[in-house]
């Protein structure tokens, strides 16, 4: 059985990191926020950037350069923005959406009747789960087991698409099980 949750993932952890450093960015422009659609994109792929770095690294430095009209030149001003992101910051603002990792987790084992000690290899899947915390949260969970990192998870999550489509198209032989978890607004398909 294998079990996810379609509707959290990278996106999520970089809106919080985003949001954080928009109220820091709009503190320290007076009060406005970034409403410039090119700058907001800016703001967007330095968080994934950071996101990636942190990955791999304790901290991750973010550097931005935005025009903005100056009332007293003809032309525009030049805004610099410059941060360092913790890992630990990352974590502080991501914690509670990293813990709902462990829901379908739970809900699967639970429907399957079976509890963690009787799991014999863990393969997570997506590229969030390259996230170290998530990671930790996993070995926590199953007591000290570490997944299993040697599979690529965009690769992991290609095969998983392609054995799919041979379920529902009448080529794959084998069945699998199906389980929908109901969410506060949305239901999650465990495949």
């Amino acid at each position: 059985m294998c079990a996810g949750n379609n509707h959290l993932g990278g996106q999520d952890f970089n809106e919080r990191v985003r949001a954080n450093l928009s109220a820091e960015i709009a503190a320290e422009r007076g009060g406005f926020e970034l409403e410039d659609v090119e700058d907001v994109q800016s703001l967007r792929n330095a968080v994934e950037e950071a996101k990636l770095t942190l990955t791999y690294n304790e901290s991750a430095f973010i550097e931005l350069n935005w025009r903005i009209p100056s009332p007293l030149l003809s032309r525009h001003a030049v805004m610099k923005f410059r941060r360092v992101i913790s890992r630990q910051l990352f974590e502080e603002l991501n914690e509670d959406l990293f813990q709902k990792v462990l829901e379908p987790i739970d809900r699967v084992l639970d429907e399957a009747e079976l509890s963690a000690v009787d799991i014999d290899e863990i393969v997570l899947v997506g590229g969030s789960t390259r996230i170290p915390r998530i990671r930790e949260l996993i070995t926590d969970y199953f007591g000290g087991r570490k997944p299993n990192v040697e599979i690529d998870p965009e690769l992991a999550v290609v095969t998983g698409i392609a054995v799919q489509a041979g379920i529902i198209g009448g080529m794959w032989p084998l069945t699998v099980s199906a389980i929908e978890m109901p969410t506060s607004a949305r239901k999650i398909r465990l495949h």
